[in-house]
């Protein structure tokens, strides 16, 4: 067995200890949304034999594309439970960044291999989507599979690999319209490589893409004509937005704080943050630097060298799709950082390929590679850290523990609500509350939002007091 052979086994085995370890602590700490129920309710219905031609609603009211529930549905049949199909979404995510690390090792080399990997299994939004069930969150798999399909056709020059990428982009599409920008940014690619099919190859592409979208448009457009219409425009209304939703999917500084209505569940806030935000913000920068560069040093080389390898063409294409992101500027959308799954794999390939050709640079690169790998890395793992000891009782990994331990302490009846920022919610109540007992009348606060919230922390001193129970980092206060 060869020393890189064993070296790249090594970097698998804590590739896959890395994974575990974040995957077990976060994937309990996430709740149930709409969307969760709302695609499980599409599930029934197929398996119920009603085949519906679109999926739930999205946030603007438009009915979102059936392809991620017809490819899905079949894992409902195994896995029932909402926390099983989270684990099943992040060991998509998981072998996806598995295969293409797998692929770069025996096609291009070991140190590429580990880059990408290293730079995926740290990736903070990355791993966060990687973490509950929602459509967008297997575009990078499917991502991983377009390269692959990709990388054949330009390889090989065979049709079915032109045919099959442009199938696993409209897959894409439809569990995110915004990517849309592939489709363009791949027949420029081809256009610029001089590498696009025959015209009657084109025509029957073409011909694919109306069949696969024909379910959606006969619903929107013939049957229900009027469901198409969308509650509000996205468009020429935030032309910074884009550029902010970008540098933070890929510099990951927007997940180190509590935002608006998920101040209930998600995301972690601490004395630390005053430590992580600079730090991602000045990694964000570096790491847009890189990409830039990158991005020039392409598009001079594709007008330098005629010829270009298998792998600088896939590097253009790479490029393109990064750079057609400036869409969403030009159209003022808004945006948000899950739009920019795509980019999950397309990012690390950009730069492990850019680097691959730029070797004269490599000390300069693996240096700020590094940085962003450590930035990341350690914010994500320290983030996973942090839901393990301040979890939400309204996560599904601890809905039913938290509940057990209700029950424990109050048997015949008790009343629960917990404080956020966002305010006084109900959590569950049980049994005769006319003969409820103050012990059990309980309202619990995280005590990281009691130490940092004057107004929690004085409303509660008014009117309750702390008791002598705890559950997790949560405390418990009953009434005075």
């Amino acid at each position: 067995m060869s020393k890189q052979l064993i070296t790249f086994l090594l970097f698998l085995i804590f590739f896959i200890s890395s994974t575990s370890y974040y995957y077990y602590w976060t994937v309990p700490a996430n709740s149930i949304w709409y969307d969760q129920r709302a695609a499980i309710e599409v599930f029934l219905k197929i398996i119920d034999g009603q085949f519906p031609l679109v999926g739930y609603n999205n946030s603007i009211g438009i009915p979102t594309f059936p392809a991620f529930y017809y490819i899905t549905f079949p894992v409902y049949f195994f896995l029932r439970s909402p926390i099983e199909l989270y684990y099943f979404t992040a060991l998509i995510n998981v072998i996806s960044i598995l295969i293409l690390t797998t692929f770069l090792y025996f096609k291009l080399n070991l140190f590429s291999a580990i880059i990408f990997g290293f730079y995926s299994i740290t990736n903070i939004w990355g791993l966060y989507y990687g973490s509950f069930l929602w459509n967008p969150n297997f575009i990078p798999f499917f991502m991983v599979i377009f390269y692959l399909s990709l990388y054949k056709y330009l390889k090989e020059r065979k049709v079915f690999y032109f045919h099959i990428a442009g199938i696993l982009i409209n897959i894409i599409v439809q569990m995110s319209p915004q990517a849309a920008v592939l489709v363009p940014s791949f027949a420029i690619a081809l256009l610029i490589l001089k590498k696009l099919p025959n015209f009657w190859n084109q025509i029957l592409h073409i011909s694919i893409h109306c069949v696969l979208v024909f379910p959606w448009v006969y619903h929107t457009r013939i049957a229900f004509p009027n469901s198409s219409e969308p509650t509000h425009s996205t468009l020429f209304k935030n032309f910074f937005t884009p550029l902010l939703e970008y540098t933070n999917y890929i510099g990951g500084w927007g997940l180190t704080r509590e935002w608006g209505k998920y101040l209930d569940y998600g995301t972690i806030y601490s004395d630390e943050i005053t430590f992580w935000n600079p730090l991602l913000q000045v990694s964000t920068i570096v790491l847009l630097g890189v990409i830039i560069w990158i991005s020039i040093c392409v598009f001079m080389e594709r007008f330098k060298t005629k010829n270009l390898n298998q792998w600088q063409e896939i590097l253009l294409v790479l490029t393109i799709i990064n750079l057609s992101t400036i869409c969403y500027v030009i159209f003022g959308m808004w945006m948000a950082p899950h739009h920019y799954q795509f980019l999950s794999p397309t990012i690390p390939l950009l730069l492990v390929l850019g680097l691959h050709f730029h070797i004269k640079y490599f000390k300069s690169f693996l240096f700020l590679f590094s940085f962003v790998i450590i930035s990341q890395g350690s914010y994500s793992y320290w983030r996973a850290y942090s839901e393990s000891i301040r979890p939400y009782i309204t996560d599904i990994g601890y809905q039913e523990i938290f509940s057990n331990y209700v029950k424990d302490q109050c048997p015949n009846s008790a009343r629960v609500r917990y404080v956020t920022p966002n305010g006084i919610h109900n959590y569950f109540q049980y049994g005769d509350l006319k003969e409820l007992v103050p012990i059990c009348n309980w309202i619990l606060v995280q005590k990281n939002h009691y130490d940092l919230s004057n107004v929690i922390h004085d409303f509660l001193n008014e009117k309750f007091q702390l008791s002598q129970s705890n559950f997790k980092d949560y405390l418990i206060f009953i009434p005075k």
